[in-house]
């Protein structure tokens, strides 16, 4: 009798990049992240195109549409396979004028690979009273567009602060691994 074992393994990693307003680099990351339980389990409804799951978590529209944006946050609590939000999304509110999820803007696929590239604009967010610069520890993929509409979330990950000035750009890069 033949014995088969089969190790599959989802993994992440993030480049992050700030830009100045001069184009130059001003602070580049690598970071391994946290493939969640709902980012896994969107992986496994994919396979077969609907949702076949009834519990609140999975509903048609947030586990069968694409992984769409990427949110950023300031908590510094360890991610762990549970989460299904960031610990603290940046959010228009306080002194921050403005804030939106940054639209992936593409995505490749090769051999077991995805990647996800994003990027947080000029003034997104925008800091207006204390400060002009935003302490970035954390980001997350999800598929929707808003905090809101929450979303199914595929990956979060924790880093030390990476500053995000009015006039800077923050460009992510998500790379998952199926091995």
């Amino acid at each position: 009798m033949f014995k088969y074992e089969e190790n599959q393994k989802l993994r992440g990693s993030v480049d992050i990049k700030v830009y100045g307003a001069d184009g130059e680099v001003k602070d580049s990351r690598y970071i391994p992240n946290l493939v969640v339980q709902t980012g896994k389990n969107y992986i496994a409804t994919r396979m077969i195109g609907t949702a076949t799951s009834t519990t609140a978590v999975y509903t048609t529209s947030s586990v069968t549409s694409a992984m769409t944006h990427m949110a950023i946050g300031t908590s510094t609590t360890t991610a762990t396979v549970n989460d299904t939000t960031l610990g603290t999304e940046v959010a228009v509110a306080g002194d921050i004028a403005a804030y939106s999820r940054a639209q992936i803007q593409s995505t490749t696929q090769s051999t077991g690979v995805v990647t996800y590239v994003a990027t947080f604009g000029t003034n997104n967010p925008q800091r207006t009273n204390t400060s002009n610069t935003t302490a970035i520890t954390e980001a997350a993929i999800l598929n929707s567009s808003t905090a809101a509409l929450a979303g199914t979330m595929l990956c979060r990950t924790t880093f030390n602060a990476v500053n995000k000035g009015n006039d800077d750009t923050l460009q992510i890069t998500w790379t998952i691994t199926v091995s």
